[in-house]
């Protein structure tokens, strides 16, 4: 009896493991139909770049390539098949060694994002040196997969422990299915005995090489700030190097914006910018990022300032301690417009650590930008003209998520009386809305919004009054 009892068990367990294994397979089928039903869904790979062994996170509308291996840089961005970051080509592939990237040998400047302690000066130890400094800028960074799902993908990449500044940065990159908003969150972490207080210094060098030819500047890349109607400096803005009267900087919308326009001239300014968001437009691709951030008005600042911007150019500016000569040659000085973001001050007792994150939000949208929203960037405020009965609405637009672009109209006392689809709308290509629509009678104002495939409102990009 057992030799039966035995077989009969047997067969039982097999048919069980059959099952399970149909099982498995019915769950992977059912997981790929899911991936495939989200619009633009998340996915990441390991792919190459210039060269480099890259990570790269996509959704189909943006793709983000991380280079752990030099500096655990996000080395580009794109949006569509156009590209954001300056990348040098001098580099591009290479892994310099510390003995070929120190101040002896040169800076070893591959491009794409970086993030530094603030504020930098070479007066006493509670200020960073600058590049190069291999540690945190050029060295190998640890790379670990924290987020793989249709949903959501995310890479955390860490610095070094540097014992100079006793920092080691912590990086986790998130891209996410049907926007093309990165979340970019910063850690810096006291790996010291002792007590530390630096900023996080975040920066990206954007591509400012004209796209026809890149051995001139491009005429059409500009920079867009907003003021704080309380800063410290007159006129809203410093200028921490080069000619205090740099003609690429000018203040516009009546005194709300700073402009920069990037000119093969070496300069940089300051800005104690309290409005949370910048932007970089390149006129000539059509494409521009919008940077957001938390601003703290209590908190003290690097350089006083939450924004700074470096025009990258020839010309001689003061360190303090020493004269620096960038030469008139874009080989040795390359065309690049750094936009860059501080955090406040962190006082960081041994073990603890400091988190200051940024979103970076790719879209198509055309110079000028003046103000800047969760949805999108506005290049062209929303209009709204009346005549006989029907309503002209007007306006240009970035977007960040892809759907649709609706109308909804209210009466005198807030309700929605009549909502209007207006045209279809996608990250990729600047919106241009001229449209005219009939007018309800009651209607009292207009705003406008981006809903998503999934019919959820992503966000208003603009409100007029109709009467």
């Amino acid at each position: 009896m057992e030799p039966i009892l035995y077989r009969r068990a047997a067969c039982h367990a097999l048919i069980v493991l059959i099952l399970c294994a149909a099982g498995v397979r019915i769950h992977a089928q059912a997981a790929q139909g899911q991936k495939s039903s989200i619009p633009n869904a998340a996915s990441i790979e390991k792919a190459q770049y210039k060269g480099w062994d890259v990570y790269r996170l996509t959704n189909g509308i943006i793709t983000l390539d991380i280079a752990p291996q030099i500096g655990g840089r996000a080395i580009q961005l794109r949006l569509g098949e156009k590209e954001f970051f300056f990348v040098n080509p001098d580099f591009a592939g290479q892994i310099l060694p510390e003995n070929r990237n120190n101040p002896a040998a040169g800076w070893a400047n591959y491009g794409g994002d970086k993030v530094w302690p603030a504020p930098e000066g070479w007066q006493n130890d509670d200020e960073w040196p600058s590049i190069p400094y291999y540690v945190l800028d050029g060295s190998k960074f640890e790379f670990a997969t924290v987020t793989d799902t249709p949903a959501e993908v995310a890479v955390r990449v860490t610095s070094p422990k540097d014992q100079r500044t006793g920092v080691q940065f912590e990086r986790t990159f998130h891209v996410y299915a049907g926007t093309t908003r990165v979340k970019v969150e910063q850690v810096m972490r006291n790996i010291s005995r002792r007590q530390i207080r630096w900023g996080i210094w975040h920066l990206i060098q954007n591509d400012a090489a004209d796209a026809g030819d890149a051995s001139k500047p491009n005429p059409q890349l500009y920079m867009y700030v907003p003021i704080n109607p309380k800063s410290v400096y007159p006129g809203g803005y410093t200028h921490i190097y080069g000619d205090a009267r740099h003609p690429s900087d000018e203040v516009i919308d009546d005194g709300r914006l700073l402009r920069i326009h990037y000119l093969y001239r070496v300069g940089k300014v300051g800005l104690d910018s309290s409005a949370g968001w910048m932007a970089i437009v390149n006129g000539q691709k059509e494409i521009g990022l919008v940077e957001n951030f938390d601003y703290s008005p209590e908190s003290e600042y690097p350089d006083r300032a939450s924004v700074e911007e470096w025009n990258d150019g020839p010309g001689i500016i003061s360190r303090t301690s020493f004269d620096q000569t960038l030469a008139d040659d874009p080989k040795r000085t390359p065309y690049f417009l750094e936009s860059e973001v501080l955090s406040p001050f962190a006082k960081l007792d041994p073990g603890q650590q400091y988190e200051f994150t940024v979103y970076w939000s790719p879209t198509s949208v055309p110079n000028p930008v003046h103000d800047a929203v969760w949805e999108g960037a506005i290049s062209e405020p929303l209009s709204a003209s009346l005549e006989g009965g029907q309503v002209t609405l007007r306006g240009v637009f970035g977007v960040f998520t892809p759907g649709t672009l609706e109308a909804q109209f209210y009466n005198a006392i807030g309700q929605i009386i009549e909502t209007r689809t207006l045209q279809a709308v996608d990250p990729r290509e600047a919106v241009r809305l001229d449209k005219t629509i009939p007018l309800s009678v009651d209607a009292y104002r207009v705003s406008i919004l981006v809903r998503d495939p999934d019919g959820e409102n992503r966000g208003f990009l603009g409100n007029a009054i109709l009467k």
